[in-house]
């Protein structure tokens, strides 16, 4: 039966031929060969929360794995944990608490599926381990060691980074288009406790001194305030003894990033003209920047703590975002060119985002065939808003600038990206990925018009 489906923020709409809810391997297997019945093309559906239209199956079959959520096996001798694709980030980091573990990407978003998290782009920044003498990854599908998946004939494929490193690094690329994956393993680690600080700086000293940050071999994360000239800089890193959860620094933190920003800025854009709007935007900024720079910090935290629980689907306080990730060495320059973009574009169209705009300092990473940090260590550009009118309009602008100006974009997190893009970005890797993707899957069991559009219209 037709069933009409929105990705989490209901800012993408498709209409699948059936939506089926599986428990078992065996009724994935099932509906994969049945080509009769569950038309092409099949997709595997998580939480949703991707903000393009890499979920969309139209006219084809939603398996949506949210029922398939044990956690297998937490192997502390080998530091992994097994898990049925369709567990929760934040359920599982809060069971490796329990046991003296973490993961090594702890991001905010806590609704990921561990399987999407395994095959497609998503990130926090990159942490620095004193202890084994180098940047972690940044990217969660970078420590996915292991996993399984419904081929397009219905048989089993597994793969692990030991044994088939080259089909690991596109299958973390796969973002589903190689086989349903329905078991993952990650490399986890013993737990330590996480200090937070933050330092307020003008743009341009922010932009001189980034070198010096990074060298302090800290993880950082950047709240960008274009309007300001100010950017609040985030910074992480390992304390002796055992962290203590539920710190109040992060329940602050993530209330006001999942429910008090993104409902204020909402309200504000509906009762508010313009002008007054983003004049009330920037008293509440310059606010948002004095209790950060003050007030949030912290030296015991446990890591599962800055994972956020969301709703399974948006309400009235939700945002949205897109994402670009620039190579260090010029990105000084190029947060310059961001907030003057910026302001530009608010002159010219009377449109600016109306939450923070962020950004995260992320290693080098060749584990995936899309890993945006795949050719050096990057930053991100991250504008985020609520997704009130003129925020597609500002996203083909941006993807132009940030195009302009040697960005990578997340296949699953840039939405409005042109085939043009996609290519001057990942040419060769998406070429390399099409050779494995023609190999298992010849028929397109798994590939959407979307994908094929972006990869191979050019």
């Amino acid at each position: 039966m037709p069933r009409r489906i929105q990705n989490w923020k209901r800012a993408i709409t498709y209409t699948a031929n059936s939506l089926e809810r599986v428990t078992s391997v065996a009724e994935i297997q099932a509906i994969v060969k049945d080509t009769g019945r569950y038309p092409s093309p099949v997709r595997a559906k998580g939480s949703h929360h991707s903000t393009t239209r890499c979920v969309v199956a139209e006219g084809g079959t939603v398996i949506d794995m949210t029922g398939m959520n044990a956690i297998l096996k937490i192997d502390r001798q080998n530091r992994t944990i097994t898990m049925q694709a369709g567990v929760l980030l934040v359920d599982a980091a809060k069971a490796l608490e329990k046991e003296g573990l973490q993961f090594y990407v702890n991001i905010e978003l806590g609704n990921l599926t561990v399987g999407a998290g395994a095959c497609s782009g998503t990130k926090d920044a990159s942490y620095f381990d004193g202890e084994e003498g180098g940047w972690e990854y940044g990217q969660v599908h970078s420590y996915c060691v292991g996993l399984k998946a419904v081929g397009r004939d219905g048989e089993i494929v597994e793969a692990t980074e030991k044994d088939v490193p080259e089909l690991m690094t596109a299958m973390r690329a796969s973002m589903g288009m190689l086989g349903l994956i329905f078991e993952v393993t990650y490399r986890v680690k013993p737990i330590k406790a996480m200090a937070v600080r933050h330092a307020v700086y003008p743009v341009h000293e922010f932009a001189r001194d980034l070198e010096g940050l990074i060298a302090n071999e800290q993880s950082i994360m950047l709240y960008l305030f274009p309007f300001l000239d100010k950017v609040v800089v985030e910074i992480r890193y390992d304390m002796p003894g055992p962290p203590e959860p539920g710190s109040w620094v992060w329940k602050i933190r993530n209330y006001t990033w999942k429910t008090l920003w993104p409902g204020t800025a909402h309200l504000l854009g509906l009762i508010l003209p313009r002008i007054i709007r983003f004049a009330v935007i920037d008293v509440l900024n310059r606010l948002t920047v004095l209790i950060i720079g003050s007030v949030l910090k912290d030296r015991n935290s446990s890591p599962a703590d800055q994972i956020i629980r969301y709703s399974e689907t948006a309400g009235f306080a939700s945002y949205t975002f897109s994402i670009w990730a620039f190579p260090r060495e010029s990105y000084a320059e190029t947060i310059l060119k961001y907030f003057a973009f910026c302001k530009q574009y608010y002159k010219d169209n009377h449109y600016r985002c109306d939450m923070l705009n962020v950004g995260y300092h992320i290693a080098e990473d060749r584990s995936s065939l899309f890993s945006y940090t795949r050719r050096g260590p990057a930053l991100t550009l991250d504008p985020v808003a609520t997704g009130l009118p003129g925020w597609e309009g500002f996203l083909y602008a941006y993807n132009d600038f940030c195009s302009r100006n040697d960005g990578r974009p997340l296949f699953n997190q840039t939405g409005s990206l042109s085939p043009l893009q996609a290519r001057k970005a990942f040419g060769p890797e998406i070429d390399a990925f099409l050779v494995h993707r023609r190999r298992m899957d010849p028929d397109d069991r798994f590939y959407t018009p979307h994908f094929r559009a972006l990869f191979e219209s050019v």
